[in-house]
């Protein structure tokens, strides 16, 4: 085996539970919504996200690179569930990963925020008065064919 070979094969590892998503792909059965699990409760949530046939979960384990990973997700929405103990650099890697994979959108859910809270407040000791983002907020990201 060549050397090219070799890194073609390496860069092929799929995350874990993706050859699963992998394989629903080859009979043409997508799921509805795609879901990438990282932090401490990863596998629980992976796991019961696979029990429904409309789901699909994939783990991105501590210490993975999405960069060497092969993503399954072309044609598919994904939801990173974000539990906030990934540094937000690997989540920003992870949704360009993503993209590149040709999902159709990639919607970042951090999960430890309570939505029913104000997402900010206007700071009037400031002038001009400014407004300051005090949680984060559910984004959902496009590939830029899809924007246009």
């Amino acid at each position: 085996m060549s050397s090219t070979q070799q890194t073609t094969s390496f860069l092929s590892k799929y995350p874990a539970y993706g050859k699963i998503l992998a394989d629903r792909k080859d009979w043409d059965n997508l799921p509805m919504f795609i879901f990438i699990c990282l932090g401490g409760d990863a596998f629980r949530s992976a796991k019961n996200h696979n029990k429904d046939r409309d789901k699909c979960a994939m783990v991105l384990t501590p210490g993975q690179e999405p960069n060497s990973l092969k993503w399954p997700v072309s044609g598919c929405p994904v939801i990173i569930e974000w539990d906030g103990s990934a540094p937000k650099d690997l989540i920003i890697e992870l949704v360009k990963c993503l993209l590149r994979a040709l999902a159709i959108s990639v919607t970042v859910w951090p999960t430890w925020e309570d939505f029913t809270t104000p997402i900010g407040f206007f700071d009037k000791a400031q002038q001009p008065i400014k407004f300051i983002h005090s949680r984060e907020i559910i984004r959902t990201y496009y590939s830029k064919a899809m924007q246009s």
